[in-house]
């Protein structure tokens, strides 16, 4: 029974001891990248914010390529004209309310939502 328990234990502490190690790990890991990245950020932040936005701007290049690819150029083109039209129609509405101008920010955006529905909607699909 002394042989049971003591097996047990060993489990238990075995088990807790991969625990704190993988918590270890994952603070050492942790810090090894965030604090190169606070020193470049807080000694150089021009450069770091270019750098950043380089690698932002890559990343969504290669998504939005691997994309096109996958969908097609039609399906693409569809889908930014979509985008396009709903942020180009809410921003054309903000600033006219903004400028006073309320009456004329109704229109627009009912505008935006028949242009909206005639590509989303209107299109024959193949």
């Amino acid at each position: 029974m002394l042989k049971k328990i003591a097996k047990g234990y060993k489990k238990y502490f075995s088990s807790a001891a991969k625990v704190l190690l993988l918590l270890a790990a994952c603070t050492l890991l942790g810090a090894a990248i965030v604090y190169p990245l606070w020193f470049f950020a807080t000694s150089s932040p021009a450069a770091y914010t270019i750098t950043t936005l380089i690698i932002i701007a890559l990343i969504l290049s290669f998504l939005l390529i691997k994309k096109i690819k996958k969908a097609g150029i039609t399906a693409s083109l569809l889908t930014a004209a979509r985008i396009l039209t709903v942020i180009l129609g809410l921003y054309a509405a903000i600033e006219l309310v903004l400028h006073g101008k309320r009456f004329l920010a109704l229109p627009v955006l009912f505008l935006m939502i028949i242009v909206y529905g005639v590509l989303t909607f209107g299109r024959e699909k193949k």
